[in-house]
């Protein structure tokens, strides 16, 4: 072989190693990569042979159990002996069908509820119980609101219609109080006592007037007060010749009066007790000089008399205005004051009674025939769903206001407002196991479960029913088993997928070999080749040398 031809053979075999080098290297990184699928694969199966699936066990008649798949339809649909769930989701609301949310929004109370599932019985069935009137509250709602009215107009005695403003004597009884309490065991107690009275009653009219001359009021007559005693004059004060009767010595207080009486005019009160008449016009002053002279001419003229006397008791009557009255009065004042009319005011408030608005003649309930349930156990479950959709009350919020329900229907009313607390699941995710199964594990959506309160008796309503939370595995009737089909489908993909792996896995090792044989003929043929290269060089180099 020649020298070029040997070198371009040993080019193309060095060629052909590398691709067949490169391609051992492909194969076993395919290998591997069975390798990665065989431990994947085993996982899997491992996986698919401890899967588990939710049960939901039921009862028939005869106690036998059996079991279903998990999902909203199987816990939410009734059946005998059954326990009820409900679907919770994280806002609280209870998830239903949609059958169950249809009827509900159909539906304006329970009575209407409990029909869509043809749980009542007929009318003439039925129970006849007492309902509230519905045009009971409407009725009051209206008086209310015209009492109200009426009441606001109610006459007030604050009103400046029924006041005026006149002068009225507001009473100072300051000149009579000094007078009684400086002559308390004097001349005037005597006075009072008939006792001498007309010799004591000119000893405190004296006192009364200041040391003088006076003149009585029709001019005839005159007289002197002087402070000693003198027979020619009886009138004189007693205190100052240092006498011990009179006021009890009291001169100041007498002298604060006399001071007082100044400019005052007697008072013009008539009582018929002391016959006095008196216009106001005179003084009190010159009413005291008078009476002081009549009185004094009295006792000279008919010396001491008593009671019974026409002339005695003229004057002593006489005496007791000027004290009881006169005295009493003489620093009191007029002034204006606001005055109520009292009888324009109660004609208003009478005619005002007139117009108040009669109560209305309502009766509070009616009497009503109540359709009564065909299946006690199947119309509490869905007793019991309503409540948990609605609320406490058996009538949905705004019930009555409804154009349907007009004056005159006479069915149930209800005074609570409550809001909807429920939504409606798809039937699609309701009856999907796989969904409820990874929404109850991954905590999506919690259980609610009926508890009945008083197991005793029949349940009504809330009153002796409770929805509690419940977890999904603590559930008695909630079980968890293996999933043999899913096991059986897992067992299968696996040996089928191992012996698509084997078959890989020897078609590579077949090819591993065919390469190393061919590796080893064309290194063979490479040394070879090499070789005679090498000695015709040599044998060149030394024709040469």
């Amino acid at each position: 072989m020649g020298m070029a031809a040997g070198q371009a053979r040993l080019l193309t075999i060095t060629a052909r190693l590398n691709h067949n080098e490169l391609r051992a290297m492909q194969i076993t990184n395919a290998k591997i990569r069975l390798a990665d699928q065989t431990e994947k694969i085993g996982e899997e199966y491992i996986d698919a042979m401890n899967e588990t699936q939710l049960m939901f066990s039921t009862y028939d008649a005869n106690g036998n159990v059996s079991y279903e798949r998990l999902t909203g339809n199987s816990l939410s649909f009734y059946g005998p002996l059954k326990n009820q769930y409900g679907l919770v989701n994280a806002a609280g609301q209870i998830m239903v069908s949609e059958l169950d949310g249809t009827n509900f929004k159909e539906s304006d109370n329970l009575e209407e509820f409990l029909d869509k599932y043809g749980l009542l019985g007929s009318l003439d069935q039925g129970k006849t119980v007492q309902v509230k009137n519905p045009a009971y509250d409407a009725a009051w709602s209206e008086y209310n609101k015209v009492h109200k009215e009426w009441k606001e107009l109610e006459p007030n005695k604050t009103d400046e219609r029924y006041w005026d403003i006149e002068t009225t004597q507001v009473e100072n009884s300051e000149l009579y109080d000094k007078f009684v309490s400086g002559t308390d065991s004097g001349c005037w107690t005597s006075v009072m006592n008939d006792s001498n009275a007309l010799y004591h009653l000119g000893d405190v009219l004296s006192h009364m007037l200041d040391v003088g001359s006076y003149t009585t009021s029709d001019g005839q007559h005159s007289f002197e007060i002087k402070e000693d005693l003198s027979n020619a004059n009886p009138f004189y004060h007693w205190w100052t010749t240092g006498g011990s009767g009179g006021v009890n010595g009291n001169a100041a207080t007498m002298a604060e009066i006399r001071e007082q009486l100044v400019g005052k005019n007697c008072c013009d009160k008539h009582e018929d007790e002391y016959h006095e008449d008196c216009d106001g016009s005179q003084s009190i002053t010159q009413k005291i000089v008078d009476l002081l002279w009549d009185s004094q001419e009295l006792l000279n003229n008919k010396g001491a008399l008593g009671p019974g006397d026409a002339d005695y008791d003229a004057m002593l009557n006489r005496a007791k205005h000027l004290v009881f009255y006169d005295l009493k009065y003489a620093l009191s004042e007029e002034v204006p004051v606001k005055v109520f009319k009292q009888e324009e005011y109660d004609k208003d408030v009478l005619i005002w009674q007139e117009q108040e608005p009669q109560k209305p003649d309502v009766e509070a309930y009616l009497k009503k025939v109540v359709r009564q349930p065909n299946d006690n156990d199947k119309a509490q479950w869905y007793v019991n769903l309503w409540h948990r959709m609605n609320g406490e009350s058996d009538y949905k919020s705004g019930y009555m206001s409804l154009d349907k329900y007009d004056e005159d229907f006479d069915g149930w009313i209800s005074d609570s407002k409550v809001n909807e607390n429920y939504t409606i699941l798809e039937d699609g995710l309701m009856n999907s196991p796989e969904w409820l199964q990874f929404a109850l594990e991954h905590g999506v959506i919690t259980l609610e479960k009926v508890n009945f309160t008083n197991p005793d008796k029949e349940g009504d309503g809330l009153k002796n029913v409770q929805w509690v939370s419940t977890i999904y595995t603590s559930a008695t009737d909630i079980v968890e088993q293996k999933n043999e089909k899913a096991a059986t489908l897992a067992e299968v993909h696996y040996n089928q997928a191992m012996r698509e792996i084997e078959s890989k896995d020897k078609e590579y090792d077949t090819q591993i070999k065919l390469l190393d044989t061919e590796h080893n003929a064309l290194q063979t043929e490479y040394d070879s080749i090499k070789g005679t290269i090498e000695k015709n060089i040599e044998r060149t180099f030394k024709a040469f040398s």
